[in-house]
């Protein structure tokens, strides 16, 4: 089978488990995209005051209502729920709710759909890089395991950006600089923050073009395909918000910063609260990475790598800033998922140096089931429901929920009839049995592997 082939059923079997479950709860993030779409599409308006009261992520221009989040996310759903709206396929919203295919709609396009192109473009890293191996066990295990998998099928734009962030980082690592800058305009339209990463990595094609003493066609390039994007924001921005560098993040009216901006000053806690600790840490919450973390190390060690511009720098000054920021634990939520863009780049540049270490099985194996056991626990019953106060969310909520039978509802066998046991005990069943089968079907190709990064 050649490798796009394979790439293709590897797309399509994760695709199938990463939309069994589909978010369809009124969750003030979710929903304020949600309203963005339903008022685009039914109103024909920005504004969101037919909707304001049932979000608190909301910004307040003018005595006018709008969604705060970043837009893109939003404008991709809206022309699918055009059509479906105008074929009576999915019904209206009002004051009292969002409608709940809208939201499943969301959460299958902007979660579901990137959780699988992130999972297939690390599998396609993987198999350049360390030919002879099968590698699907070591990539379910680390994405599926992770709080990556728990916002597949939310309407949330993390992992949108961080799907468009590492389509960029891929055609960057092939030479295909018109279009990383494209996917980089994108994945910041999705998640602002990712500018951090853009101004890495036209950094790094500066610098790359003055060491050679080439022309820097490349780094134009790049910069050139983000304009048109940059452009589009500066616009939206202008039209909303009245101001070309303000976003709605400046005009919360249900959150009110200390310093009066989104930026509140580094706290110390927060260093731990998203890296190590059980709260919100970044570890806790995607195990195998802390295997990759110690593979890279030992590698940039042995081979005297500096500090890159493409992954290591951008992640490290955007843990930095979301420590910076007011709310940096994330409100109601499971694991760091203000870092959902670094914790995708380290997989994907990780996963290789994990596979390249001759000693892994055991430990991958370990933490690939104490990942995976921890994120079923929590799809299966609460999912990002964990109050702010919560600091043993795994302890204190889950755990309890998963032994008194609260199971979620948010699932298709329960559409079609079947209970929240059953549903659960279908996923866990079939999710193993494909992982078997993938294993087994996705042989290996021969071919020269690609320098590990």
């Amino acid at each position: 089978m050649a490798l796009r082939s394979k790439a293709a059923v590897l797309f399509l079997v994760t695709l199938f488990f990463s939309t069994w479950h589909l978010d369809q709860g009124q969750n003030a993030n979710t929903v304020s995209r949600a309203a963005s779409v339903a008022a685009l599409v039914e109103q024909g308006t920005w504004s969101i005051d037919a909707f304001a009261d049932l979000t608190n992520d909301r910004a307040k221009v003018n005595g006018r209502y709008y969604s705060e989040k970043a837009p893109l996310p939003a404008l991709l759903v809206v022309p699918i729920h055009w059509v479906l709206r105008r074929t009576d396929l999915i019904g209206t919203s009002d004051a009292a709710h969002i409608n709940v295919d809208l939201l499943r709609l969301g959460g299958a396009l902007c979660g579901s759909l990137p959780f699988a192109v992130i999972v297939v473009l690390c599998w396609l890293n993987l198999q350049r890089r360390t030919p002879g191996r099968s590698d699907v066990p070591l990539v379910w295990a680390t994405l599926f395991g992770s709080f990556l998998f728990i916002y597949s099928g939310s309407f949330f734009g993390h992992l949108m950006g961080a799907a468009f962030a590492l389509g960029a980082l891929h055609a960057l690592e092939r030479g295909q600089h018109g279009l990383a800058g494209a996917l980089t305009g994108c994945a910041v339209l999705c998640d602002y923050p990712l500018m951090l990463f853009a101004g890495c990595w036209a950094l790094h094609l500066a610098i790359t073009s003055y060491r050679s003493g080439r022309s820097p066609r490349a780094l134009l390039r790049f910069v050139g395909a983000a304009l048109p994007f940059a452009a589009a924001l500066v616009l939206y921005n202008i039209v909303v918000f009245g101001s070309p560098f303000s976003v709605g993040y400046d005009h919360l009216d249900a959150y009110a910063s200390e310093s009066g901006s989104m930026i509140e000053g580094f706290r110390p806690e927060a260093l731990i609260g998203l890296t190590l600790s059980p709260y919100r840490g970044l570890i806790p919450h995607m195990p195998v990475l802390a295997l990759g973390l110690v593979a890279w190390a030992l590698a940039a060690r042995q081979e005297r790598h500096p500090v890159g511009l493409l992954v290591a720098l951008p992640a490290v000054l955007t843990l930095l800033f979301v420590c910076s920021v007011g709310m940096w634990w994330g409100g109601w939520a499971f694991g760091p998922r203000h870092l959902t863009t670094v914790a995708v780049l380290l997989a994907y540049r990780t996963l290789p140096r994990i596979a390249a270490l001759p000693w892994s099985r055991i430990p991958l194996s370990l933490l690939g089931f104490i990942g995976l056991a921890y994120a079923f626990m929590a799809k299966s019953t609460v999912w990002y429901s964990l109050p702010t106060g919560i600091l043993r969310p795994f302890s204190d909520i889950i755990l309890p929920t998963v032994e008194g039978g609260g199971f979620t509802s948010s699932q298709w066998p329960v559409v079609l009839g079947a209970s929240p046991l059953v549903g659960t005990i279908l996923f866990v069943s079939c999710f193993g049995i494909a992982l078997v089968l993938l294993n087994r079907l996705l042989k290996p190709t021969d071919h020269a592997p690609l320098p590990l990064p």
